[in-house]
């Protein structure tokens, strides 16, 4: 559907209005959203596959789908993404994972230079966007028993401990050839199903492995360590290693930064209430936004009232500048590109959203204990005309209004997808 210019013009004066009785300053929340990047996760792409090769080695990754035209190489994966940021109003990144490294030659993953993502990084200096990188720790054959930092065996933690060591020297470059921070994320999928028989052995093996990665240390200015923890996974029900208490208190004493999956938690929690517990604790905080249906299945992010009220919080307390807001989700059920944009659209639609609340009414309203009036207001603004703001934003930065974005999808895919085989 195309949509009128002039008629979205219109609107958002009649929008600007309405938000300025509030005391919202339109333009002035456009301008901050141009300021917030957030970062698509490069393996919604090819479903989680990289570009390694390891006979009998199973995938540690549920992806659902077989959709066809996935890419098959870094060429194909990077067009696939820059289609999908060029449907998106926001300010991007985009977040990689060291199984997409293009070595010259062969190299096993504790080998892996910035060299090796030497297009990865011209490619985002050409785009004018930042970048932001994982140590993949998973689906290799160093992966022994579903362990790896934490292994009794001394070989296997060495191994993963140089991968995630080079991880970090890695970040630091992509961050100062690009010139815009890198996170660094790092996540294991360590643990067992059953019960084991001593717990604690294995979380002094990854604090030994965790105090000799980050005994190095690196310039906070453009790369930033994360450690992301998990309630548990499918075949690990019973004891993740990593879990969110042992990654926080870690984080805590070590000045390390912490990343919180909005998937990994009991379906009953919600970042929304950890964030104000954490941040004053840990240096740095960064989300993966997900859309987990009754365990971390890594749904496509949607718009609805989880992910309004994450960026209301994260806006309330000013936080933009501290939180780092990145995407993590695979889905092979539908076209991939629709998927980041999807996600991305309606990431970006939750940050504007929030950046539009008139905070100060509600803050005023609780300060004065009138909460008759702050409920009342939170209802309220729930239906002021935000979609009238983010149209505005879409046709200024050069994005499609509406579903105009879903017919350059299904063109590049005639065009495009359906060749690969």
């Amino acid at each position: 559907m195309k949509y009128s210019r002039d008629f979205i013009e219109k609107s958002y004066e009649i929008a600007r209005e309405r938000f300025a009785a509030f005391g919202v300053n339109t333009d002035e929340a456009i301008k901050r959203f141009k300021e917030i990047p957030i970062s698509l996760q490069c393996w919604q792409g090819d479903d989680v596959k990289g570009f390694e090769c390891h006979e009998g080695v199973a995938s540690q990754n549920v992806v659902t789908g077989n959709y066809p035209g996935a890419a098959r190489n870094a060429v194909e994966l990077r067009a696939d993404l820059e289609k999908a940021l060029s449907l998106s109003p926001c300010t991007h990144k985009v977040n990689l994972h060291s199984i997409y490294a293009e070595p010259v030659g062969k190299k096993d993953r504790d080998e892996y230079t910035a060299e090796d993502f030497a297009n990865w990084i011209e490619w985002a200096k050409k785009l004018g966007i930042g970048l932001d990188f994982n140590p993949t720790v998973f689906d290799h054959p160093m992966m022994v028993d579903g362990m790896s930092l934490s292994s009794r065996r001394a070989d296997v933690r060495d191994y993963w401990v140089r991968v995630v060591k080079n991880s970090r020297d890695i970040a630091e470059t992509i961050g100062r050839e690009t010139g815009k921070r890198c996170y660094n994320n790092i996540w294991i999928p360590d643990g067992m199903k059953d019960m084991p028989a001593n717990r604690m052995i294995y979380r002094q093996n990854l604090t030994e492995s965790l105090d000799r990665i980050f005994e190095d240390k690196h310039d906070k200015a453009f790369e930033c360590s994360t450690l992301e923890g998990k309630l548990f996974a499918v075949g690990l029900e019973t004891f993740t290693v990593g879990s969110h208490e042992f990654y926080l208190s870690y984080a805590a004493k070590h000045g390390v930064g912490v990343c919180l999956d909005t998937g990994h938690y009991h379906p009953t929690e919600t970042i929304t209430d950890k964030l104000s517990s954490v941040v004053g604790q840990v240096p740095d905080v960064l989300l993966h936004v997900s859309r987990g249906m009754r365990w971390d299945s890594d749904h496509v992010v949607v718009q609805g009232d989880d992910l309004t009220a994450l960026m209301n919080e994260i806006k309330r307390a000013e936080l933009f500048d501290k939180v780092a807001i990145g995407l993590d989700f695979f889905d092979a059920s539908i076209n991939r590109i629709a998927a980041w944009v999807i996600g991305v659209r309606a990431a970006g639609k939750a940050v504007l959203t929030a950046l539009l609340e008139p905070s100060h009414l509600l803050e005023k309203a609780e300060a004065d204990g009138d909460f008759t009036s702050r409920l009342a207001l939170l209802e309220e603004i729930k239906n002021l005309p935000v979609n009238a703001i983010w149209d505005k934003a879409c046709i200024d930065l050069g994005a499609p209004v509406g579903d105009e974005w879903l017919d350059e999808v299904k063109k590049y895919e005639a065009d495009v997808l359906s060749t690969r085989k």
